[in-house]
């Protein structure tokens, strides 16, 4: 008997803003190209975004013209959107209670300004860069809780010349909890990393998971192949004139064929060369009806 599915997977429905799409250029797979990823687009709306990719999680990409105007292999990143910010702190928050301090949770501090209010980065990622600037491999923090807070005025209570927060929704500032904050009971590790003051840090959604494309622009597909191989062609013999058609019979390459002695030792050379200009009074119908 079907008992049904736990915790089943459904498409993730983004806007413009949880979205980074970037690309880099190479003219072959051996050559290195574009060092950096860049934006493929830029000043787009979310009234812009539905149009772009589609909606209710399944997203069509369509490349702009102007960026993608060259033959070679494109590289494009479709990932959570990450802006970088820096901690206020990694402190406390407090609360009140007969005139008594009391610790209520340990978290970091950052500005409300890049973000949305309370609640809005539950569920995003930190990641952390050491003081050369580099970001740590593999360290990573999960968002538990996000709260407006301002700077509390009782903070001597817990440690002296320490800052501690109080929840307010008209604070300034955003103070995170993340897991894990607590070493396992197994670990010899006194405390958790989770940031220090003035570290920078990138904080990125995880509504999906990065996917990474390669997409190659080229100047033949299968069909305009198909063309030369299956399709129709006349030969005028009296011209030397090689035509090839497209499925609706209209001209779609022409040739110059034509036949030349060596210069230094017997024999004959056929050459076939594409034509620059193209002779529109080839028309396949009549040809094939003997009618031109």
């Amino acid at each position: 008997m079907a008992l049904g599915i736990y915790g089943t997977k459904i498409p993730a429905s983004v806007g413009i803003n949880d979205i980074d799409v970037l690309y880099a250029f190479s003219a072959t797979r051996e050559e290195v190209g574009d060092l950096n990823l860049q934006p493929m687009f830029s000043n787009v709306t979310d009234g812009d975004f539905k149009s772009l990719f589609g909606a209710d999680g399944l997203y069509k990409l369509r490349l702009p013209a102007e960026k993608f105007n060259q033959l070679g292999f494109y590289a494009v990143m479709i990932k959570p959107k990450t802006i970088e910010t820096t901690l206020l702190d990694c402190s406390y928050v407090v609360t009140n209670n007969n005139n008594e301090v009391q610790i209520s949770k340990k978290g970091i501090v950052i500005s409300a300004s890049q973000f949305q209010k309370t609640s809005s980065l539950i569920g995003y990622r930190i990641e952390y860069f050491d003081k050369n600037n580099v970001k740590i491999p593999n360290l990573s923090r999960i968002i538990t809780s996000s709260d407006l807070v301002s700077v509390s005025t009782n903070n001597q209570s817990i440690a002296r010349g320490s800052t501690t927060y109080v929840l307010d929704p008209n604070g300034t500032a955003l103070f995170l909890t993340v897991t894990p904050d607590e070493p396992s009971i197994i670990s010899n590790n006194a405390s958790v990393n989770i940031g220090s003051k003035g570290q920078s840090v990138l904080i990125s959604n995880t509504f999906f998971d990065a996917v990474f494309l390669e997409v190659e622009m080229v100047d033949q597909t299968l069909k305009t192949l198909s063309y030369a191989l299956y399709g129709p062609s006349t030969r005028d013999l009296e011209t030397g004139i090689l035509t090839y058609f497209n499925d609706q019979n209209n001209i779609y390459r022409q040739f110059n064929l034509f036949t030349r002695k060596k210069q230094f030792s017997t024999g004959n050379i056929d050459i076939k060369e594409p034509r620059t200009t193209i002779n529109f009074q080839t028309d396949f119908n009549k040809v094939s009806q003997g009618l031109a």
